[in-house]
């Protein structure tokens, strides 16, 4: 069933749809359901990117619900990304925004959080004397000595990632022993509320392997993979936790969905 509808100052009101009614005796709340609808509706091109969707009022009218649950459920698909109020002007419809799409590190956190699954073996755990780039970025003068621990971390026996981690020779530091405990130092960057940390930074680049570290992961030398570099910060700002993961790009599959989709 639809309803023509007036043009907007920012656009074309879509005409409103009423594809399926609320069901008031299922336990999902009304304002969900009615956002299942309006987003299968966006999904389907019944409201199409730009247009103004009907006021919350004429929906609330339509849908046989209360202005509140209306407003309620526009206001998930705006939470989502899909829909955007303007002041004065009404709610418009998203178009697809490829430029601000984030791309998730779920794959590698997942296999890290399966720890039932993994095996951690330490190839190398030593102090470095000599200047080193780890040096600068903890902000260290090139004598202070440095803790180096090297680990490759398997997922049900098979070569995961191999991970490099510095950080300052301090024994009474909580960080030394973040480095040396693979439960705590995955759990700093999957995990929220870390306290031995204040702030932290992930870059990811690409990165050909080594012999060496071809060899511990059991790949081609010169494979390609993603490098994903970790700086964590103590509540003093420095510097104090500096590392990177290495990871097949056939392990850790970057994907972003944008646009909607209705599932």
């Amino acid at each position: 069933m639809k309803a023509d509808s007036k043009k907007g100052p920012n656009g074309v009101s879509a005409p409103l749809v009423v594809a399926k009614a609320i069901d008031k005796s299922s336990r999902m709340p009304a304002y969900a359901q009615m956002a299942d609808i309006l987003r299968s509706s966006i999904s389907q091109g019944e409201y199409p990117p730009g247009a103004r969707l009907p006021a919350e009022s004429a929906l609330a009218k339509a849908y046989g619900v209360s202005a509140m649950t209306a407003r309620q459920a526009v206001s998930v698909l705006e939470e989502e990304g899909l829909v955007r109020r303007v002041q004065g002007s009404g709610t418009y419809v998203r178009k697809v925004g490829v430029a601000a799409s984030n791309f998730g590190l779920e794959a590698l956190g997942g296999i890290l959080a399966d720890r039932d699954n993994l095996q951690v073996r330490i190839v190398k755990a030593a102090v470095k004397k000599t200047p080193g780039v780890e040096k600068e970025v903890l902000g260290l003068k090139p004598n202070e000595p440095v803790i180096v621990v090297e680990r490759v971390i398997s997922h049900r026996n098979e070569p995961f990632t191999l991970h490099i981690s510095y950080t300052s020779f301090d024994p009474t530091s909580p960080t030394v022993e973040s480095m040396l405990d693979t439960v705590v130092l995955t759990g700093l960057i999957f995990q929220e509320g870390y306290s031995k940390f204040k702030r932290g930074a992930l870059r990811l680049m690409p990165a050909l392997l080594d012999a060496r570290e071809a060899g511990l992961l059991k790949l081609p030398e010169g494979a390609p993979v993603f490098k994903l570099e970790h700086l964590f910060y103590d509540f003093d700002n420095r510097p104090t936790a500096f590392g990177w993961f290495l990871v097949s790009h056939e392990k850790m599959p970057l994907l972003s969905k944008v646009g909607v989709w209705d599932e």
